[in-house]
């Protein structure tokens, strides 16, 4: 409703009833409406909002629909919204932005604004110190309870910034960290380094951020330190931006398990044109590979004429094999990914896949070969359990495999996708089975 009626006063241009109405909107409303206007109505619609409303909006929006806002905006009006974010937001919409603009603004922000950005930005992509806030409360291991909680009364932090303390001693060297509860649980003449805990937990500034997210997860922390190479604190990753780069990044390894590219934003937002882009690229390398697939058919034509009934096998082979490579695909790329296994147990791993990949070949082979009986007798039923036991064997080593020597690349293992490892495995199914069939049924043998 709030759509339709925006976009006919946008489109009559009848400011002044479009003001009343979009002040009489909630800041939600407003944010799910910028997910749906066209770009070209952003900034009317933004320069409307009354100044507090403005700024939660904008800092409710993604990114990307951020760095958009900004393009179609005068740079007094922009400077004026990038103040109002955390330093560590400012970073993020600054990646997002044309270097040229993101340049422009850097230049014109409060001198102390843009040293804090313009570190952070040192920090190379997808780091931990790229991804950190300055915004955090340290105090010396020597400091009381009581001197804490004074100092806490009187920082401009926010309240939710304030759930852990960071405990440093001389140099800003951490020591651990305490919770606010703790403090306050505490007597007003401790001193801090008795409280603090756990100065092993943290992370560095050369570490994948996804690394520094995953810890604050397993650690249910409110925040995590973030250290540099001589252990100094420097930053901190918060709860609720940890976990929004989680979801971030499980939506990116959704998209690249299903051989999506990357759309930068919702689907709701995206157009028709950029989904069909976005799709494309990877449905066309995995048509090519399947010509392979069909190569392989027609390579092994006389053996299909000798034994038309191998035909009626053939999909469930290889479907079973592309089946058993996603399985150990998905399995890998989920645990490299979260840190539990890494490229040096690979060759620990694969002499256990290969067992149970055998088992399982073996026992779908036993099902696959009363049908093969059924349909073309004793020599049939031989051929397709071979050919199941061997493809489902492969398929499991190649799912297994494939993500390993991503990552071992410098690659993101999810590249090694269920559609990618399933068109392999069609691939060597499909030699497999017709070679099995060949040799064990003597065709073309003198």
């Amino acid at each position: 409703m709030h759509r339709e009626t925006i976009s006919t006063l946008l489109k009559e241009r009848n400011l002044k009833s479009l003001r009343s109405y979009v002040r009489s909107l909630s800041r939600s409303e407003c944010v799910e409406l910028f997910s749906e206007m066209e770009e070209a109505d952003y900034a009317i619609f933004f320069r409307l909002l009354q100044k507090d409303l403005a700024l939660d909006v904008f800092e409710s929006l993604d990114p990307d629909q951020q760095a958009r806002l900004i393009g179609l905006m005068e740079d007094p009006e922009t400077l004026h919204l990038i103040e109002s974010l955390d330093p560590d937001d400012q970073t993020r919409l600054m990646e997002e932005l044309p270097a040229k603009i993101a340049k422009r603004i850097l230049a014109g922000m409060k001198p102390e604004d843009a040293a804090t950005v313009s570190r952070l930005l040192g920090y190379p992509a997808g780091s931990a110190g790229r991804f950190m806030t300055s915004r955090y409360i340290s105090a010396d291991t020597r400091s009381t309870v009581g001197e804490v909680l004074h100092n806490l009364h009187t920082s401009p932090l926010r309240p939710d910034e304030m759930g852990v303390i960071y405990a440093i001693g001389k140099g800003r060297i951490y020591k651990g960290h305490l919770t606010l509860g703790s403090l306050l649980k505490a007597s007003l003449d401790m001193v801090i380094g008795d409280l603090a805990t756990s100065p092993d937990i943290f992370a560095r500034t050369a570490d994948p951020r996804i690394r520094a997210a995953e810890l604050v997860a397993e650690y249910d922390l409110p925040a995590i330190a973030i250290l540099d190479g001589e252990n100094r604190l420097v930053g901190s990753i918060t709860f609720d931006d940890a976990m929004d780069l989680l979801e971030k990044e499980g939506t990116e390894d959704f998209h690249k398990i299903g051989s999506v590219q990357d759309i930068g934003m919702s689907v709701k937002d995206a157009t028709i044109s950029i989904l069909y882009k976005k799709r494309l690229p990877w449905l066309l390398i995995l048509v090519l590979m399947n010509i392979f697939s069909g190569a392989g058919i027609a390579y092994f034509e006389e053996t299909i004429a000798a034994y038309v009934v191998l035909v009626l096998f053939l999909p469930l082979l290889i479907d079973s094999g592309g089946n058993a490579g996603s399985q150990s695909a998905t399995l890998m790329v989920r645990s490299l990914a979260t840190g539990d296994v890494r490229a040096t147990d690979y060759a620990t791993l694969i002499g256990r896949e290969a067992l149970i990949a055998l088992a399982l070949g073996v026992s779908l082979a036993a099902a696959v070969m009363l049908l093969g009986l059924f349909r073309g007798g004793i020599e049939i039923a031989v051929v397709v359990g071979l050919s199941m036991t061997l493809i489902v064997l492969i398929g499991s080593l190649m799912g297994m495999t494939l993500p390993f020597l991503f990552d071992r690349l410098g690659r993101d293992p999810a590249v090694a996708s269920t559609p990618l490892v399933t068109s392999f495995a069609d691939i060597t199914g499909v030699l497999i089975y017709f070679s099995i069939a060949t040799w064990y049924l003597g065709i073309g043998a003198a």
